[in-house]
């Protein structure tokens, strides 16, 4: 299933916090990275998603720089803690906010697909419903629903599992699966520990200072 390379990262330093970091995402693979302290991980994904620019080494999307493609690339992010969902605008509407800004779907396609996406995370009756109203794991689902509500090619996952109870960590896993067998998207995940059934991702890697090192799935029990 894992295809050529998506997006790369070639010995990118950022001020103190990363440095000479080299990494590979493959289209359709979801990538588990672990970080030693926890340092660095926001900022590898903002770098990922060209939010902001490396200090040294470059970011390649698709076979060239991040910065210097003419289109966008098409990436879904879900951002730490609430997700980045905003507070004064219905669950439907943070869903819908992607497709109305990047593309020209009628708002009868928008809603169709809006509540295609409710459905795969288990939330078809809360669309009407204000972030501020909902638990954390529920802000974190919604928020995944609204990175991949326009099948973005590469999806971002800031803090995935952290804090959140065991139906909502399996709701996740479980549609980032779906996500990458119905859309052919590619998954890179930032993590501070691994639990002991994080199963999902094909690779498990730790970043420390600057090294990249393949995780044993044993090593993890």
């Amino acid at each position: 299933m894992v295809g050529d390379p998506l997006l790369e990262f070639h010995r990118v330093t950022f001020g103190d916090v990363l440095t000479e970091v080299s990494l590979t995402v493959h289209a359709q693979e979801i990538v588990g990275v672990v970080f030693q302290h926890g340092i660095g991980k926001s900022v590898l994904l903002q770098l990922g998603a060209g939010l902001i620019e490396p200090s040294a080494g470059e970011v390649v999307y698709r076979g060239r720089r991040i910065r210097d493609r003419p289109d966008e690339p098409t990436i879904g992010f879900v951002f730490e803690d609430d997700g980045g969902l905003f507070e004064n605008m219905t669950l439907y509407d943070n869903i819908a906010l992607p497709l109305r800004f990047h593309t020209r779907s009628s708002e009868s396609e928008i809603e169709a697909k809006v509540r295609e996406i409710l459905s795969v995370v288990g939330m078809d009756d809360e669309a009407e419903r204000f972030p501020w109203t909902m638990t954390r794991d529920r802000q974190r689902l919604a928020s995944l629903a609204r990175a991949l509500v326009y099948e973005p090619d590469v999806c971002f996952i800031d803090d995935f599992f952290i804090g959140a109870d065991a139906d909502a960590f399996h709701r996740m896993e479980e549609t980032v699966s779906l996500a990458r067998e119905a859309y052919g998207t590619a998954f890179l995940l930032v993590l501070e520990a691994a639990p002991e059934d994080f199963g999902i991702a094909d690779r498990l890697c730790l970043i420390d200072h600057g090294a990249v090192l393949e995780l044993d799935r044993m090593s993890l029990s």
